[in-house]
């Protein structure tokens, strides 16, 4: 895998009961890089050890700046769940995150604001954190749309030409989301900057 700027995916083990065949994200993935906008990679992670070495030995070592790292998991507050058996806090999570962006897919998460601010804080904190502070149910088609909703993240992203290290692209990003919000109120979907987090 080449350094180069792209979505980097970890996702976490669903477990969704009795399915044949478990949801994943890999579609979204898969149309967002025939479009042209995002190459991609994908990770399963099932605990709290196999996402510190993806982070370690790919992330860190093999993602560009500007870079997405996507976590497709569950979650609660200020919690991501990599499985039924493992979580952790996301003002835990190490890595190089400058000038990047962390998506959080679990339903939650970013409910618990001090966790997310504790996390972009740290030297090489995150540029752009953004997620869900309600059950945004992606899985689920009887729940909120928000697949549409990530593609739609994603592509704005691409079309708008934000650049996560520029302090210009703010604009851009507060657009998105209000673009968003407006589409999708019920994802309860938040989008936060170094600055909007007062950092």
């Amino acid at each position: 895998m080449l350094l180069e700027k792209r979505i980097y995916c970890i996702e976490g083990h669903w477990d969704h009961g009795k399915r044949e065949v478990e949801p994943t994200v890999e579609p979204i993935l898969q149309m967002l890089h025939r479009l042209g906008q995002w190459p991609y990679a994908r990770r399963d992670c099932a605990t709290v050890e196999e996402m510190k070495y993806w982070i370690d030995h790919e992330w860190n070592t093999r993602c560009r700046e500007g870079s997405v790292l996507y976590f497709a998991t569950h979650g609660e507050k200020g919690e991501i769940w990599l499985s039924n058996d493992y979580s952790v806090n996301v003002a835990e999570i190490e890595g190089d995150f400058t000038n990047c962006w962390v998506h959080f897919s679990g339903c939650e998460v970013l409910c618990q604001e001090d966790a997310v601010r504790e996390f972009m804080a740290k030297p090489k904190g995150a540029a752009v954190v953004s997620g869900y502070t309600v059950e945004a149910g992606w899985t689920d088609i009887t729940l909120p749309p928000a697949v549409a909703l990530e593609m739609m993240l994603f592509s704005s992203v691409v079309a708008r030409s934000v650049s996560l290290g520029d302090g210009r692209s703010r604009r851009k990003l507060e657009g998105i989301k209000i673009d968003l919000n407006e589409r999708f109120p019920e994802c309860g979907f938040l989008l936060h900057t170094k600055k909007s987090m007062g950092l």
